[in-house]
Order: C-alpha cells, then structure tokens, then sequence
C-alpha cells in the first residue's frame, strides 16, 4: 500500500468510528419531558450583585467530573440548598462552551438561577426567592441518566471528540501528498521537456559541424598523426622483440639440449646388453667375457690348486648378478 492508500484507509474507518459513536450517543441520551419546564425568576440588579458576591465567599461547592450531569449531582445540589442560597458548581475536563450548556441544563433541572461562570469552570447558582424543597421525584429526577450510564456516555463523547480532531489531521496529511504528487509529474515533464530540447540542440550543432570542412580536415590530420606514431611504437616494439630473440638463441646452451634428449631417453635394463667394447682380442659380447673369466679361474684351480683364488670387484659381482637376472627373465 502507498502512503496515499494508508490514509484515505484511515481517513474511512475514523469516518465510520464517528458516525458510530455519534449514534450510540444518541441512544444513550435522555428525552426530555414536558414536566421540567424553567420559569426563573427576576432579580433586580442590587439583587444579583448580592447573590453574586454571597456565592464566591461561600465554601459549598457540588463538583462535577467527566460523567458530567446525572441523579446524584442534581439531589446533592438540592441537599446544599437546604442551608445556604447560592452554589458553586464546579465542572472539570469541559471546555467553556460546555460549562455553558451545562449551567443551562442545571438551571433546568433544578429551577435555581445562574448567576454568573466564574474562571471559566465555575457556576455559581441561586436557588429562588420562593424555594422550597422539592420531593425526592424532582431532587433525582428519572430523566437524568444513571451513574453507569453517565460513564458511558463520557466515553462517547471522548471518543467522539478524539475522532473529530484526527479527521482534519488526516485530511490535511491527504492534501499534502497530493500536492506532492502534482509537483512530481510537473517536474517529470519539464524534465522529459528539457532532455527533448537538449537533443534537438545537438542534432542542430551535428548538423552545422558537418558543414565546416575546416574543422574536419584538422580532425583528420590529428588522426594521421595519432596513426604514424602508433606504427612507429609497433616497429620499436618488434624491434625489441626480435633483439631478445636473438640473444636467447645465442645464450641457449647445450646443456639444455643434453638434458633433454636424456629424459626423453627411456634407460632399460636391455642396454646392457650393447656395450661398446674396444679391447684387444676380447670378444664383443658381455656374457661370453664373463664365460672367459669363469673358464680361465677354473683352469687356474685345476692348475694351481694350492694358489689363493683371484678375488673379484664389487664392481664385478654387480655385474655377475645382472647377468644372471637377465638369463632368468629369459627363460
């Protein structure tokens, strides 16, 4: 939901809340009945200035709180007349228009005189020239509403009042973003008006540099330019390229290419079978040399028994072990 929903949202159940609380007050009220009629009394000036300053040195006062007027003020109200002539009528949490329909109302219900409001929350009330005290009837008349009733009523009417004051708040809020709404699309468009214009003014300068040469032919010649140098930093570069080429062709050393060629060189255990002999008037094959040396310390036992053995090499065990792993692998 938009901000704009979220308060029209509001704005309709504070709507719907107030005609709500305003039909449960007016169930709640009472009908006034023809019996309660008012016909107060005439006090000449001296009078009234007299009653007047008798009321505000007195100490009797009949407060009223925010269930406002029901049975038990009217009946206590009487009670004090007993003694005195003049009241206070305290009233708290009403604003002055509604002291002022409440002193009417009391005047109404009791048949006193109202003599004055005082600091805007003080009745001040006479009973009459002629009073007598009224039976129980009139001192807590049915039409007044009950103390429960009262309490209710108090909370309608605080309810009422909060509704009535957070209508126009609403509405208020409602306005504003409406107009802030407006503002936007206005500045959208002029925004959309201005990119237009912008383009149709570099459409035109597109238009007039196209119909100065001068301009072009300078263009062009920075362009060569930029060209010529960019294949002269091409050539020194394939320059230095080449340079550093040749000088690791001429520092490559053979040892590279040794070391190649022998480890792509598999060694087997079959090459020892070639090796090159250049001796003279032994025989090229290995194992017959080996046959030779075995024929030869043979014919050196039988002929020199007593003789020590010739004791072979490390070198030439090594090889006899060979030798004899190859005949096995063989057969």
């Amino acid at each position: 939901m938009t901000a704009e929903e979220k308060i029209l949202y509001k704005l309709r159940k504070a709507r719907r809340k107030e005609e709500r609380l305003a039909e449960a007050l007016t169930k709640i009220e009472p009908k006034e009945s023809s019996e309660t009629t008012h016909d107060p009394e005439i006090l000449t000036p001296e009078e009234h200035f007299f009653f007047l300053k008798m009321g505000l040195k007195c100490k009797n006062y009949v407060p009223i709180g925010r269930r406002g007027i029901y049975q038990g003020v009217i009946l206590n109200m009487h009670l004090h007349w007993k003694k005195h002539q003049t009241l206070k009528v305290v009233v708290k949490t009403f604003s002055l228009e509604e002291v002022k329909e409440i002193a009417v109302e009391l005047a109404r219900l009791t048949g006193g005189i109202v003599l004055d409001i005082h600091e805007e929350n003080t009745i001040i009330m006479y009973r009459g020239k002629n009073y007598s005290q009224p039976p129980t009837e009139i001192m807590s008349p049915r039409i007044t509403l009950s103390r429960k009733k009262a309490l209710d009523k108090s909370k309608y009417r605080d309810g009422l009042r909060a509704v009535r004051k957070y209508i126009p708040r609403l509405e208020g809020d409602l306005e504003l973003l409406q107009a802030q709404a407006k503002m936007q699309a206005e500045n959208k468009t002029e925004a959309v008006e201005d990119f237009q214009n912008a383009n149709i003014d570099s459409i035109n300068s597109q238009g007039i540099s196209n119909l100065q040469p001068e301009n072009s032919d300078k263009l062009r010649e920075l362009l060569a330019g930029n060209n010529e140098s960019s294949e002269e930093e091409s050539l020194t570069d394939s320059g230095t390229e080449s340079c550093s080429e040749a000088l690791s062709d001429i520092f490559e050393s053979d040892s590279d290419t040794d070391t190649k060629e022998k480890a792509e060189q598999p060694l087997y255990l079959n090459e020892f079978e070639k090796f090159p002999v250049e001796s003279d008037g032994e025989p090229e094959d290995f194992e017959e040399h080996l046959r030779q040396i075995s024929a030869d310390s043979r014919k050196a036992k039988s002929l020199e028994k007593d003789a020590d053995l010739p004791q072979l090499d490390e070198v030439d065990q090594m090889f006899l072990r060979a030798a004899s792993l190859l005949k096995k692998k063989r057969r």
